[in-house]
């Protein structure tokens, strides 16, 4: 590749820099705090919490999720982000690392939009010695007081927020590549001049066949898309 033809790398961060193994950062942050923090948490709400979690794995009932899920993590300890993304930093393998750390020496400008929690991704990515590779992580945040969760702010909370963040930084799609893995990200890959999507299953090639997409099923993969492009042009 030759950051010369793309000079910016846009990456979604669950499904696409963090594997859903099988919880995404939001789904494993709730749990954790189901299972593993003592909390005392009433039969009603955990069993509301485990529906949605189940939904929001299945692609259903986004926004649902999203607002019972600030209000089941408010007033929380900011201190669950350390174990939490501690795990979650474990998922993302060596191979990968290796990708991302390779396409940051080659002098692309890398950026993370999430329509997940900010929080997360930036200590996940600290915690798997990646923070320093991407120029800014965007996303939710969750906002503190007292050493607990206060409030969300949402900076990005629908899947054609991304394409807003990126037009508003006057961020030009044709020297882009965008990075997904799903629904979340379908405006963003659609906006920008290549797209990958993240496909490690094999199960979403045939939903999205009609998209001018490249499919990989692993991300040291991309480092070979562009240089694909440039053979098959000559």
């Amino acid at each position: 590749m030759h950051a010369m033809k793309t000079s910016m790398i846009i990456w979604d961060f669950d499904g696409t820099l963090l594997p859903n193994e099988p919880h995404d950062s939001e789904q494993t942050l709730m749990l954790y705090k189901l299972r593993e923090t003592g909390e005392k948490i009433p039969f009603f709400i955990r069993a509301l919490a485990l529906i949605l979690l189940y939904a929001d794995q299945k692609e259903h009932l986004r926004k649902v999720f999203k607002r019972f899920y600030i209000r089941f993590m408010t007033g929380t300890a900011m201190d669950i982000f350390d174990p939490v993304c501690t795990r979650l930093a474990a998922n993302i393998s060596e191979a990968d690392r290796q990708a991302i750390m390779q396409l940051a020496n080659q002098g692309y400008r890398m950026i993370v939009l999430s329509c997940g929690t900010a929080n997360l991704c930036e200590k996940t990515l600290q915690k798997a010695g990646l923070a320093g590779c991407f120029e800014s992580i965007a996303g939710n945040r969750f906002e503190s007081e007292n050493g607990k969760i206060s409030t969300m702010t949402l900076y990005i909370p629908n899947p054609e927020d991304k394409v807003r963040y990126l037009v508003k930084r006057k961020i030009e799609p044709g020297r882009c590549m965008a990075v997904g893995d799903g629904y979340t990200d379908i405006p963003m890959l659609d906006w920008a001049k290549i797209s990958v999507l993240i496909d490690r299953t094999e199960r979403k090639q045939i939903k999205y066949a009609h998209k001018n997409y490249h499919f990989v099923r692993s991300l040291p993969e991309i480092l070979n898309i562009e240089q694909d492009r440039i053979t098959h042009r000559a």
